[in-house]
């Protein structure tokens, strides 16, 4: 029932090209974690990175230079 809806249906590559999109993304970041990620200081760097200290926009950086010690508070 469903292969003859299916055989006379135009539509049917949109569904296609979305897995093969899908399938082909999630390969993808497979690979870039399992191949990408090998080198342990390069996954410490990633991993540290939400702990840097940056100045956010809420704070002047006038106020964080006092605050490192990077200017001398007079």
């Amino acid at each position: 029932m469903f292969q003859e809806f299916f055989s006379r249906s135009t539509l049917l590559a949109w569904p296609l090209a979305g897995l093969l999109l899908s399938v082909t993304f999630f390969v993808g970041v497979l690979a870039f974690v399992y191949l990408g990620l090998r080198d342990r200081r390069h996954v410490h760097e990633l991993a540290s990175l939400p702990f840097a200290a940056e100045e956010t926009a809420a704070e002047p950086a006038a106020d964080a230079a006092v605050r490192t010690g990077r200017i001398n508070q007079s």
